[in-house]
């Protein structure tokens, strides 16, 4: 029983490593899945995504590390990701796609300031002068 113990420690603190990789796999299936809204056509199913991740897995070189580990996953999962779902892309639409991968990974590490996203979004809008005197 003390060992059974023991082994679910190392087994949990094992899958908090790689809590990094399964966050880019979940911003990079969710901006797939948004990419419906651009064009109907562009619907990947959950499984399709889950092979190509796995895939992504199996094929990265081992390395010494944890660290160099999760590096070599993280960028394999989002090339491998990247190039398969933009074969079903239209042209005009990758450049898109990129941005939203791009945007998305920096919106979850807190570089991306939301108040300039919401502006590129919706545009500027029109201030009334009280708003306009209200600004730092």
């Amino acid at each position: 029983m003390e060992q059974s113990k023991i082994v679910e420690v190392q087994i949990n603190e094992t899958r908090n490593m790689y809590t990094s990789v399964a966050v880019r796999g979940s911003i990079l299936y969710f901006v797939i899945a948004d990419l419906a809204g651009i064009n109907f056509m562009y619907q990947n199913s959950l499984d399709y995504v889950k092979q190509l991740f796995n895939r992504a897995i199996a094929e990265s070189p081992t390395a010494e590390t944890v660290d160099e580990r999760l590096i070599i996953l993280i960028d394999n999962i989002t090339r491998m990701l990247y190039t398969n779902i933009s074969r079903g892309l239209f042209e005009a639409d990758k450049l898109i796609y990129s941005m939203l991968i791009a945007s998305g990974i920096k919106k979850n590490i807190g570089q991306l300031d939301m108040g300039t996203w919401g502006i590129f979004l919706r545009g500027p809008t029109v201030m009334s002068e009280e708003e306009k005197a209200a600004q730092p």
